[in-house]
């Protein structure tokens, strides 16, 4: 049975200074260099503001549902099968499943509810080049590991492999069903790297 974040819990990591969310200045932050807001800063702003393309969601825990036009209905997934380093991250149907949930930690870090101890990881294989790999590994801290959002833009980006914000999550279009790769491409904006983040 999956342990979802107590009153407690929450209690505990505040008295360790290590809160699931930013305070309420730091999703007001202006826009700029700080309008690259991690999930959980994103969440904080959407649900004090009602703006941007996320919704206000429950504190950490989240869905992210790709917007491809083509096949609606998918969520990002993480083969079930699986779970250790190396562990397939794909698009697949939404199914309430736990390997389709994952916990936006304040720091830009997504843990996979099913697999806990394992987070969303771009391949450092392919250093953010078109078709980075993306999968689950053991959580690091790494900024390859470290995923957010920006006002008024459906795109996710990672830390490490951004490339001047020209780098996104994209699912693959050469495959339109269930299964197909989520990895990092050049942004084309266009629906296959669009995602709403819902909560879970």
């Amino acid at each position: 049975m999956r342990i979802r974040t107590t009153v407690a819990a929450l209690a505990t990591a505040a008295a360790l200074a290590v809160p699931l969310l930013p305070t309420a200045a730091q999703a007001d932050a202006p826009a700029g260099s700080s309008d690259r807001l991690t999930l959980g800063q994103k969440a904080a702003r959407s649900a004090q503001h009602g703006t941007g393309p996320a919704p206000a969601i429950a504190p950490g825990y989240i869905r992210i549902h790709s917007l491809y036009q083509y096949n609606t209905g998918q969520c990002l997934d993480a083969d079930a099968e699986a779970g250790g380093n190396g562990t397939r991250v794909q698009v697949w149907g939404c199914n309430g499943q736990s390997q389709q949930e994952w916990l936006s930690r304040s720091d830009g870090s997504l843990e996979n509810v099913r697999f806990p101890g394992m987070c969303l990881d771009a391949d450092t294989g392919r250093a953010g080049g078109n078709g980075t790999w993306m999968q689950l590994w053991q959580c690091t801290g790494g900024a390859n590991q470290k995923w957010f959002t920006r006002a008024n833009d459906p795109s996710i980006y990672n830390q490490a492999y951004n490339n001047n914000l020209n780098t996104v999550v994209d699912r693959d279009t050469g495959w339109g069903g269930d299964g197909a790769s989520a990895q990092l491409w050049q942004k084309v904006n266009q629906s296959q790297q669009w995602w709403q983040i819902v909560p879970a």
